[in-house]
């Protein structure tokens, strides 16, 4: 019996380090660990912290294993979290942890869909579209996509020297505030600045802080305070890199008149939001097969949001602009079984306000300590309402769709 607990407490312990990599939240890894161990006749209890988890296993006869292991940096990977869940739905039985094992084996070892070139044109259509979103010009989207495309060409060769670590997104940055700048010689006036916020919008943590919030309304209180300590460490040192850039810059580059961009035509909006939905294809590692509803996600996000903007305000227009696309993941999922992410991640992430607040603490570095701590207040407000319209519908979706399915049994 023990030779089996120890069996079963290992194979949980990797299935939560890989839900953990592949960009699980805390509360939704600690639930799903929870739920595995009533299937599999345990009793789990889990505690879950951004680089930490603790697995308490106990077996019907009292035995019990504890585990605790330091869990590694993670990412957003929908293909291999899509495989993870199925993998979930599968497990019943204790007699085929081999093979279960084995699965869960197969699914971390499979080679990222979108690297190399691939990649890098998801990164010019991303950031081409967070430019336009930005309220930046037909210039400026260009120029956002030529300097997020070389962005995430170095992100990907500089990932493989480990050693650099924390100066990644310093060095990464400061290149991207040169090159605008540099853009600036073959686009005279151009709003260097957007260029290069546009840029590196690939790092901006906006999605990792309304993560955090949630974490931290659903009373994970370690996990959700390290996230967003991350959040704000990882804006200062990008804020830092631009910064050091744009003056490097200011000293090689010759000065140049900036325009103020010409708005861009209502077309051009809903353009670049589908734009967003086909980059984080690449972004969040989906297969092909979901791009149209990834694509679904932002376009329905960005219309509720439109909307109620325009009547009470952006913040009530974010919170509605939440509530709806998550309440559309839980309705996606019930009717294909596929995961409720794929809807509910393209629609936050077009909602978040990571470039507000990076913007905020590049003006609080050039002491404009107004504008910077307005920009920085709107950031921390609105990711709280997105986090309180995701939390709303995670609470009330299911329950009423169980109650539906009841309905529809009798």
């Amino acid at each position: 019996m023990n030779s089996q607990l120890n069996q079963l407490s290992g194979f949980l312990r990797n299935l939560a380090e890989a839900l953990h990599i592949s960009g699980m939240p805390a509360q939704d890894l600690e639930r799903h660990l929870n739920e595995i161990g009533k299937r599999l006749g345990v009793h789990v209890d889990s505690f879950a912290v951004l680089t930490m988890l603790t697995l308490n296993i106990v077996d019907g006869a009292g035995n019990q294993r504890v585990e605790m292991l330091r869990l590694p940096s993670y990412d957003y990977n929908m293909a291999r979290l899509i495989a993870l869940e199925s993998l979930i739905r599968e497990l019943a039985d204790v007699a085929a942890l081999e093979r279960y094992a084995g699965k869960l084996k197969a699914i971390m070892c499979t080679p990222p869909l979108w690297n190399g070139w691939k990649f890098m044109v998801f990164g010019f259509l991303l950031s081409a579209s967070v430019a336009v979103l930005l309220r930046g010009g037909w210039v400026e989207m260009f120029c956002g996509g030529l300097v997020g495309m070389a962005f995430v060409g170095a992100a990907q060769h500089l990932a493989n020297i480990p050693r650099l670590g924390p100066a990644i997104p310093v060095l990464l940055c400061t290149a991207a505030a040169i090159a605008a700048h540099a853009l600036s010689l073959v686009f005279p006036g151009q709003v260097a600045f957007l260029t290069a916020v546009a840029g590196v919008v690939l790092l901006l943590p906006g999605f990792t802080l309304t993560v955090a919030m949630s974490e931290l309304a659903t009373q994970n209180l370690l996990a959700g305070t390290g996230r967003l300590v991350g959040a704000f460490v990882l804006l200062f040192m990008m804020g830092a890199g631009l910064l050091i850039g744009s003056q490097i810059s200011q000293q090689i580059f010759p000065g140049y008149p900036v325009h103020i961009p010409e708005p861009l035509p209502a077309w051009a909006i809903w353009l670049a939001i589908a734009a967003l939905g086909v980059s984080l294809l690449g972004v969040l590692q989906a297969p092909l097969r979901a791009v149209h509803v990834l694509v679904g996600g932002c376009l329905l996000a960005w219309a509720v949001y439109s909307v109620v903007s325009v009547v009470l305000g952006s913040v009530v227009g974010a919170f509605a602009g939440a509530l709806a696309v998550a309440s559309a993941g839980h309705l996606y999922h019930h009717l294909t079984g596929q995961p409720d992410v794929l809807v509910k991640i393209p629609g936050l992430i077009t909602l978040v306000p990571g470039s507000m607040g990076f913007r905020g603490l590049y003006a609080l570095m050039e002491k404009d300590s107004a504008i910077g701590i307005g920009l920085l207040t709107d950031m921390l407000l609105i990711g709280a309402v997105l986090a309180v319209g995701l939390l709303l519908a995670d609470n009330l979706s299911p329950l009423l769709f169980a109650k539906l399915g009841r309905k529809k049994a009798s």
